[in-house]
């Protein structure tokens, strides 16, 4: 086995032993841990005739794709999808959590394997093409903007194969990220109805829909996914850009950062095991609420076995804990100045209008599958609560299944009786062009 790193975010090399305490000193099928101490059709409402005005119009719009509790649900036979860097999620709208998850990449077989095995299918997707040898692999997100937009169809054509459907025969709605070029949404919405072939489309930003998941229309969204971590304030259902924070440290660097770790400890993993890497990191390591003061505990209390697929068994001390700290202890680059998920939220809190503040103190969201660590809600809050004053009220949620928030609020949203009149359809893409997403989708 061989130390190379996961696909993704590039990885900074590693300097120092395993004894470095601060991951600031380090650029950078599953096993055990043992512990020592058929959808329903599609159905849309036509858009409505009303010859308000544009204001009204906009309101009306704004209203009707807000999912407020007590709204009236409805199954619409739309499907789902939220497109991220390291897995791409899909279903029925009106489910709480995704039929289907791949990772985000693709395997096209080599010329030459495919002279030598004419039967060789022409993709693979996901884990397979990790694991299928003489394959080019293409990454179709890269910190979650799609960068190759052939790969991307053919991940959203494979999702709808696992669901048995044709994109054909339902809406589709599609997630995307905060800060996200404009011509993004333009070339989405041209795939999805040139392509695809879809009768209707909606793009909705991500941190808007982990809101909707919580069952909130406001809120401050923490989110740390795979390549990136975001700080997005939500209000009445609309980004705030101007107090978004972005940090492009998240859940590949950890697993690179504990590959390096494990090399130093003698434990040699290629990309090939990068799922058994994924597996050690999510079933064995965990945030520590005070850093310094767990690197002193004596070694009994924080270190853990964990069972190889192949019989193997490895232990694990300190880097438990150091490979999450990334998130809050990022490595420092020239002119960069990153200051972790905790600094980053306090900036998000201290750019917005006085007036909405107090929502957003007590609507802290943290969702995205880095953010699942043991502690690290706890610690996290601990964190946050120490940069504000003592009078400050502050609320931090962390839903169990946070790791599909955005898929879940783009379910709740899409099932909304309406929100139906709030699709993009063929007629009007027909008859603007891509441009109508920038009118119907903000």
């Amino acid at each position: 086995m061989s130390s190379r790193g996961s696909p993704g975010p590039p990885r900074a090399k590693s300097t120092g032993s395993s004894r470095s305490k601060s991951p600031r000193s380090r650029s950078g099928s599953p096993g055990r841990m043992r512990t020592r101490t058929p959808s329903p059709g599609h159905g849309l409402d036509r858009p409505s005739g009303s010859r308000a005005s544009s204001r009204e119009r906009s309101s009306a719009r704004s209203r009707s794709r807000t999912p407020e509790r007590g709204r009236a649900v409805t199954k619409t036979g739309a499907v789902v999808i939220d497109t991220g860097t390291g897995t791409c999620k899909a279903g029925f709208a009106g489910q709480q959590t995704p039929q289907v998850s791949v990772g985000t990449l693709v395997g096209y077989p080599t010329e030459r394997s495919m002279r030598s095995r004419r039967s060789r299918p022409d993709t693979f997707v996901g884990q397979q093409a990790r694991l299928e040898p003489d394959l080019n692999i293409s990454l179709p997100v890269r910190h979650g903007i799609i960068i190759d937009w052939e790969a991307a169809e053919t991940l959203w054509r494979h999702l709808l194969t696992q669901l048995n459907t044709f994109p054909e025969e339902h809406a589709l709605l599609m997630s995307d990220p905060p800060l996200c070029p404009t011509t993004n949404r333009e070339k989405l919405v041209e795939v999805v109805f040139e392509s695809l072939n879809s009768p209707a489309m909606y793009v909705a930003y991500q941190s808007v829909l982990s809101v909707y998941a919580h069952g909130k229309i406001s809120g401050l969204v923490v989110d740390t996914g795979y390549a990136t971590t975001h700080t997005v304030p939500v209000h009445q259902g609309y980004n705030l850009p101007h107090a978004t924070e972005r940090m492009d440290v998240a859940g590949s660097n950890i697993t690179c950062f504990l590959m390096d770790l494990l090399k130093d400890k003698g434990y040699y993993f290629d990309d090939r095991m990068l799922a058994v890497v994924e597996d050690i990191k999510r079933k064995c390591c965990y945030v520590a609420l005070d850093f310094e003061a767990e690197w002193s505990h004596p070694k009994r209390e924080y270190s853990a076995d964990y069972h190889l697929p192949d019989g193997q068994v490895i232990n694990l001390g300190k880097e438990r804990f150091q490979c999450p700290e990334l998130l809050f202890h990022p490595p420092q680059a020239p002119g960069l100045s990153q200051v972790g998920i905790h600094g980053m939220a306090l900036r998000s809190l201290r750019k917005v209008p006085e007036e909405v503040k107090k929502d957003m103190y007590e609507n802290i969201l943290l969702c995205g599958g880095s953010s699942l660590f043991e502690g690290l809600e706890k610690r996290f809050t601990h964190d946050i609560m120490t940069g504000v004053t003592t009078n400050t009220k502050v609320k931090v949620a962390a839903i169990p299944l946070r790791q599909y928030s955005v898929w879940t609020g783009g379910s709740v949203l899409a099932s909304l009786k309406n929100f139906q009149s709030c699709w993009v359809k063929r007629e009007q893409y027909n008859e603007h062009g891509p441009y109508i997403v920038h009118r119907k989708c903000y």
